[in-house]
C-alpha cells in the first residue's frame, strides 16, 4: 500500500528549516527548499516525525489522500512525494540510529578524562574536557586548571634546570589543609604527622623554594617560602603575592608560620646535627628568624583573571629567580615586573595545552565507540 502525502510548503519553511539551512557542493539546501522525500525530513526535523504521526489517524489520512491527478498540476507551493510504508519505517529506524550513535560521541569527547601526566604518576591531575570552559573569556578558573598548570610546570624540571629541580609545588588544597592542621583542633600531635603525608619523603628546607596557592573568599593569591643556603647566614623569607591585596598577609604569613615551626619541631627529633639543613645558628632559632614580605606585583585589570596571575607569579619567579633567593634579590618585583596582559594571556596558552592533551583521549574515545558500533552489527 501506498501513502500521498501533500508536504505544505507554509508549514515546512519554518524556522528550524530556516535557520538550520546550508548550501551544499552541489547548491542544494538543507532547508527543504528542492524537492525533498520523505525519509530526508523525517531525519533533519522533529516536525516531520510529529506529521508522520498525525498520518497515522484516520481523519488525518483521509484528508491528505487525494488523487494525484486532481491536485498535483494546480496546486502551486505543494511538494506531492509516494513512498511505501515500509521504506519510510527503515528510514525512520535509520535516522534514529544514527543519530544514537551521534551523540554518543558527542557524550564521549564531553566527559572524556585524561590523568595528567599519566594515570601512573601519583601527583596526577584529574581534567574532564568540560574544564576547558573555564578557560573561557571572564571565566574564573578552578583548581582542576590551576592544578594541571602547576603540574606542567613541574614537568619542565630537569637536573640541569636547577630553578625547578630546587622547588617543591603545593596543589591548591594543601593550604585548607595546612590551616586545619595548626590549628590543633585535635591531638596536636597526631594532626601534624598525618598532615606530613603531604610532604612524605620531601625535606622542605631543603628546598630553594615551596610554592604554596592560596584560596580563601573566592580569591587566589601565591605564598613562596625561600629556604637558604646552608652556607648563607640569611634566614627563611616568606613571600605573599596578590593581584588584588584582598588576602591577608599577616593571617597568611602566622599559618605558614606555625607550620615551619610544626616541620621544625618534628625534624629536630628525627635528624642529627650534620644533617641540619640551613646555617646551625638560624636552626637553632628558626621560628623568631623568619623573614615576611608583602610582595608589590602587578595588578590585573578585572575581578577574574586572580588564578592566572598566581600561575604566572610562579612561571615568572622560576624563570628569573636566583638559585637561592636574598634580600637583595627582592628588588627583581614591582608593579612593572611584567604587563598585566602577560598573565591575563596564560590563558589561552593552557587552553591550547590542554586541547593537545584531550586530542589523544578524544580519538581513542571515537576509535572505542566505532569498535564497539561495529561489533554490535555482526551477526
Amino acid at each position: 500500500m501506498c501513502t500521498f502525502i501533500w508536504l505544505f510548503r507554509a508549514c515546512l519553511d519554518v524556522d528550524q528549516f530556516e535557520k538550520s539551512s546550508k548550501p551544499t557542493n552541489s547548491g542544494a539546501s538543507l532547508g527543504l527548499r528542492h524537492r525533498t522525500t520523505y525519509s530526508e525530513v523525517r531525519s533533519q526535523s522533529s516536525f516531520a516525525i510529529v506529521f508522520g504521526e498525525k498520518m497515522e489517524d484516520k481523519e488525518w489520512k483521509d484528508a491528505f489522500e487525494v488523487p494525484p491527478s486532481k491536485f498535483s498540476r494546480h496546486k502551486k507551493g505543494l511538494t506531492l512525494v509516494l513512498l511505501d510504508e515500509d521504506e519510510i519505517e527503515e528510514s525512520t529506524v535509520g535516522a534514529v540510529e544514527i543519530t544514537k550513535q551521534a551523540n554518543k560521541l558527542a557524550e564521549c569527547e564531553w566527559d572524556a578524562m585524561i590523568n595528567y601526566p599519566s594515570r601512573d604518576d601519583p601527583e596526577s591531575v584529574e581534567i574532564s574536557y568540560k574544564d576547558i570552559d573555564h578557560l573561557a573569556p571572564e571565566a574564573f578558573l578552578t583548581s582542576s586548571i590551576m592544578n594541571f598548570y602547576i603540574r606542567y610546570l613541574q614537568q619542565q624540571s630537569s637536573p640541569t634546570n636547577r630553578a625547578i629541580w630546587d622547588c617543591h609545588f603545593f596543589n591548591t588544597y594543601f593550604y585548607q589543609k595546612l590551616k586545619e592542621a595548626v590549628s590543633h583542633k585535635g591531638s596536636e600531635k597526631d594532626s601534624f604527622i598525618k598532615f606530613r603525608r603531604w610532604w612524605k619523603g620531601v625535606n622542605i628546607f631543603q628546598k630553594a623554594y615551596i610554592f604554596i596557592p592560596i584560596h580563601e573568599d573566592l580569591h587566589w593569591s601565591l605564598v613562596i617560602i625561600c629556604i637558604p643556603d646552608k652556607e648563607d647566614e640569611s634566614e627563611p623569607i616568606l613571600l605573599h603575592l596578590d593581584s588584588l591585596g584582598l588576602h591577608s598577609s599577616k593571617s597568611i604569613f602566622g599559618n605558614i608560620r606555625s607550620y615551619l615551626k610544626e616541620e621544625w619541631n618534628f625534624l629536630n627529633l628525627e635528624i642529627s646535627p650534620s644533617d641540619i639543613p640551613i646555617p646551625e645558628r638560624i636552626w637553632r632559632h628558626l621560628p623568631s628568624c623568619i623573614d615576611e614580605r608583602k610582595i608589590v606585583v602587578p595588578q590585573q585589570k578585572n575581578d577574574y583573571d586572580c588564578g592566572l596571575f598566581v600561575l604566572f607569579f610562579m612561571e615568572r619567579f622560576i624563570e628569573e629567580a636566583p638559585e637561592r633567593l636574598k634580600r637583595k634579590d627582592l628588588a627583581m618585583f614591582g608593579k612593572r615586573w611584567f604587563k598585566a596582559e602577560e598573565a591575563s594571556g596564560l590563558r589561552v596558552k593552557i587552553r591550547n595545552l590542554l586541547e593537545k592533551e584531550f586530542q589523544v583521549a578524544r580519538e581513542s574515545c571515537r576509535s572505542r565507540e566505532s569498535s564497539s558500533s561495529s561489533g554490535g552489527a555482526v551477526g
